[in-house]
């Protein structure tokens, strides 16, 4: 069976000092799930890319380097 692939960020938007913060998460995440579910796609599973930011010409020429951060991503399928 072939799949179209789909990769979705997701940020869970949660207040300082929340005590509840796992449960908005949760929630959040939930809903994301559900929404993607009923249209079709199917979870695959969260993944950590890295992803290069490189510094344009003029920061290069004060020394600027290539800086690296982690991205976690969701992933999914729906059959074509």
């Amino acid at each position: 069976m072939k799949y179209k692939y789909m990769v979705t960020s997701f940020t869970a938007h949660v207040k300082e000092g929340d005590d509840d913060w796992v449960e908005k998460f949760r929630t959040q995440l939930e809903v994301q799930l559900e929404e993607h579910a009923n249209d079709g796609w199917e979870f695959v599973g969260q993944y950590e890319f890295w992803v290069d930011f490189a510094p344009g010409c003029f920061s290069r020429f004060f020394g600027s380097k290539t800086q690296s951060s982690k991205c976690q991503q969701l992933v999914w399928k729906k059959p074509i």
